[in-house]
């Protein structure tokens, strides 16, 4: 079998309601698809989110085509190692792309997750027993609070615990009053057993993260997320020695290699990432890896989605020892899914591993068109 093209398409995440963060409001975000065809009829399906533009993550899905086109999928590794130590085309810079990981791993990512599909059609096994097995049916996830009013926060949140759902999740930096405000209603509302984690996205300097985070303490939060912004290590690292409250480090590992650091330092308690940040799939497992080996946790990051990466990482994370409880998910937030099989039936607050080859789902090509010029119009796009 050899792959015979690649195909690369932006398309628009539509959400149930607003995201409301410190950085903005959003009601939809981008993520781009991608699929790999073979010469035996076989599609490989791959996810990459759009950041910061899919245009940009299908520019360099392009850069790899030549390692992609006329060779066989099984050859992932060779892959990975061919794209990452070849040089951008036209001789625009004088150094690889492992140089720019960065830039390069959402594009890996969702080329290694459209190959690894191949693969598993290809042996009609699915993904997670060709990573050596499960160690567990269901993967727990988390209950996304989005910030609006307090009744109806709690009001979700209630419905939420109702499902079964043991972890909430919530954007804090909005301000300290509004935070402990709001945080403080919720964990009346569900009661001491409830885990609540809340999400900073780096909105604090390290003197207003230790203010901020102080403040939350009594409220007995399961951990905060990124409280410095990504690449201030020294600063992250004074929050966590002068707090009492577990820390979450997400924006900060965008990389393996910064995975590796926060890991050496022990900064975190708990490492969120995925399989796109680190640039596939074997490079997630062996992050994951190290974290253990420092006892460390991984909880599985979820950026703007659609049912191929949010599969791709269930059968990735029912693999990992250290996995958290509540791993991340855009299931119950997006509007619509470009796959045919349901991605959000959720079992006491977790979901069931796919049993078909692969990924286990399907594309549905109605719903790509759909979301592909849903993303040209909100791009303003049209007719440019």
């Amino acid at each position: 079998m050899k792959i015979t093209r690649v195909k690369a398409t932006p398309l628009a995440v539509p959400f149930k309601e607003s995201h409301v963060t410190w950085t903005g409001t959003f009601n939809a975000k981008s993520t781009l698809l991608i699929q790999i065809f073979t010469d035996e009829g076989l599609v490989g399906l791959g996810e990459a989110p759009g950041i910061p533009l899919p245009e940009m993550v299908q520019m360099v899905v392009r850069e790899f085509e030549e390692f992609l086109i006329g060779k066989d999928p099984f050859q992932i590794s060779r892959f990975h190692q061919e794209a990452l130590n070849s040089q951008p085309k036209a001789g625009l810079v004088a150094m690889t792309w492992n140089r720019f990981r960065n830039v390069a791993n959402n594009a890996l990512g969702g080329i290694d997750i459209a190959l690894w599909d191949l693969v598993g059609k290809a042996t009609g096994q699915p993904l997670y027993r060709l990573l050596g097995g499960s160690l567990r049916d269901c993967v727990d996830m988390f209950a996304w609070i989005h910030r609006k009013s307090e009744t109806e926060m709690i009001a979700d949140a209630l419905r939420f615990q109702q499902q079964g759902f043991r972890v909430f999740y919530l954007k804090i930096g909005l301000g300290s009053g509004r935070d402990v405000h709001d945080l403080t209603a919720l964990r009346e509302a569900l009661g001491k057993e409830a885990l609540i984690r809340g999400d900073a996205n780096g909105a604090w300097t390290p003197t207003q993260a230790l203010q901020e985070i102080r403040a939350l303490e009594p409220i007995g939060l399961d951990w905060v997320e990124q409280p410095v912004i990504e690449d201030d290590f020294d600063g992250f690292e004074h929050v966590a020695r002068l707090c009492r409250v577990p820390l979450c480090i997400d924006q900060g590992v965008n990389t393996s290699q910064l995975a590796f650091e926060v890991i050496r330092r022990r900064l975190a308690s708990v490492i969120c990432s995925d399989i796109h940040r680190v640039g596939g799939i074997q490079s997630f497992r062996e992050m994951a890896a190290m974290a253990h080996l420092a006892n460390m946790a991984v909880c599985r990051h979820a950026g703007p989605e659609f049912g191929i990466s949010a599969t791709a990482h269930l059968h990735l994370m029912a693999t990992i020892p250290n996995a958290t409880i509540g791993n991340q998910t855009y299931a119950t937030t997006i509007a619509d899914d470009i796959v045919n099989e349901p991605t959000a039936c959720f079992e006491g607050g977790g979901l069931r591993l796919p049993n078909e080859p692969g990924l286990g789902v399907t594309l549905n090509q109605d719903k790509v068109e759909t979301y592909a010029e849903q993303y040209v119009k909100m791009r303003g796009l049209a007719g440019a």
